[in-house]
């Protein structure tokens, strides 16, 4: 979202940044950004209404929990917002706090797909919403097309293994045991889901939607999404778009990392071989058991590569004994840190494979820097995420639920020997992503589109 505001103002936008305390928090924790909260300095020939330079304003809104809140319980987070968070996101307008005389009244709002009560704000306001979401579009698609499964879906028999057919647009990528948590009765209750579903719902009531992909990758299913939304902005990958464009201003990149724990792993990887090393990075929000976090190390030793491997300690739900050998091994070609940059790290040169439990965009930035990628899928979108990644791209490989360590050590292999063709196709798809968001792309054209219709809004 910090992304395509400073993309936003790059255009000659005022941005104001709306988050709660909690995220912000994090956001200075990792992010140098006080020198660009004021003024962002920009080219004479970008548009910008009156003579001053477009900004980028942080306010803060409070999500109605306590501060000791953990922060991992979405549901508990999106119901406390819709109670306690709408009326204060209401009243922000109607008292003038985000007018200003320098850059007027708001004339559109960019909501995070998850804040569905933006709409009914914005609607009794009547100021335009578009939503921006960091699903992938093939899960979007995939979780639009449920509840209903038996009426979108058609199986072969009833094993696992059963290929979907009918959904449009997923041409057999998918099984019906892929999605077992999204379509089991007992999965479909749990709040998460009834969220996921709402939000999917409320998209029909956005100006346009912003997606963090681009058409050459995902033009089928885009095509598809459309009867969700019909105006869509796939702007992606957009962390690339937003260096294009600061390069094109000879700007620096605002996302630096400040923290110095980024660069032990960084001069580390300087010492070795261009593309030996296997990235590791099972996102800060997931929580692996034990039994997990054992077999993936095991695999990762035993396949006699060198990794690097981002590990957060609460990431781990119980501890366990690790055997010495694999202490030894680790110590011998391994690396594990607390923090890193993803795109710092998968764009240095001694990166030659990446493994993830299949966030969006992970997945996308891998797919920049042409680094083939095994996914351990964990929950929701990221079993669509995976299978795409293996079946449809054929840019990596699928553990699935298979956390064995033969299997991972055999995987890892396979994607740092660069087996199957990986290389060739990733190369490809980076290619594709890279030339979307320059001038005469398509990510670059709706980026475009995209500035224009808030411009638009604003009379």
């Amino acid at each position: 979202m910090f992304d395509i505001a400073e993309l936003l103002c790059l255009s000659g936008l005022d941005v104001t940044f709306l988050l709660t305390p909690y995220t912000k928090s994090l956001l200075f924790h990792y992010v140098c950004i006080d020198s660009r909260l004021h003024t962002y300095p920009i080219s004479p020939s970008t548009e910008s209404h009156s003579n001053h330079l477009p900004s980028i304003r942080l306010h803060t809104i409070s999500d109605g929990l306590p501060t000791d809140h953990p922060q991992f319980n979405a549901t508990e987070l999106l119901d406390s917002m819709e109670t306690f968070t709408k009326p204060v996101f209401k009243g922000l307008f109607t008292s003038g706090k985000l007018v200003s005389d320098e850059c007027g009244p708001v004339s559109c709002i960019i909501s995070d797909g998850y804040m569905t009560f933006v709409y009914d704000v914005a609607n009794e306001l009547q100021v335009p919403v578009i939503s921006a979401l960091s699903l992938s579009p093939c899960s979007l698609w995939v979780l639009s097309n449920l509840p209903n499964p038996t009426k979108a879906v058609e199986v072969s028999n009833s094993t696992s293994d059963s290929v979907i057919r009918r959904v449009p647009g997923l041409n057999g990528i998918l099984t019906s045991g892929d999605l077992a948590s999204m379509c089991q009765s007992s999965e479909w209750t749990h709040c998460t889901m009834k969220h996921l579903k709402k939000q999917i719902r409320e998209l029909s009531r956005a100006h346009g939607l912003i997606l963090n992909t681009f058409k050459a990758l995902d033009g089928p299913i885009l095509s598809h999404i459309h009867s969700i939304c019909p105006n869509l902005y796939p702007i992606g990958p957009i962390h690339t778009h937003l260096a294009v464009r600061q390069e094109a201003e000879r700007l620096i990149p605002l996302l630096n990392y400040s923290r110095e724990e980024n660069k032990d792993c960084i001069t580390w990887l300087d010492l070795q071989q261009p593309k030996s090393v296997l990235y590791v990075n099972i996102e800060n929000k997931v929580q692996l058991e034990w039994v997990q976090t054992r077999e993936l190390w095991h695999g990762l030793v035993n396949s006699g590569k060198k990794f690097l491997w981002v590990r957060r300690a609460e990431s781990i739900l119980e501890e366990g004994r690790v055997p010495p050998k694999i202490l030894k091994g680790t110590k011998e070609r391994g690396c594990i840190v607390d923090s890193a940059s993803n795109v710092h790290v998968l764009a240095h040169k001694a990166i030659g494979g990446f493994l993830t439990c299949g966030q969006w965009d992970s997945i996308i930035q891998g797919i920049v820097e042409d680094v083939p990628t095994i996914c351990c899928p964990l929950s929701l979108d990221q079993q669509v995420n995976s299978r795409f990644v293996s079946k449809a791209w054929k840019i990596g490989l699928d553990v699935e639920w298979r956390w064995e360590r033969n299997i991972i050590e055999k995987m890892v292999r396979d994607v740092m020997e660069l087996k199957d063709g990986l290389i060739d196709n990733a190369n490809t798809k980076k290619y594709s992503g890279r030339k979307s968001v320059r001038k005469g792309g398509s990510s670059y054209a709706r980026l475009d589109q995209l500035i224009d219709d808030i411009r638009c809004m604003r009379h």
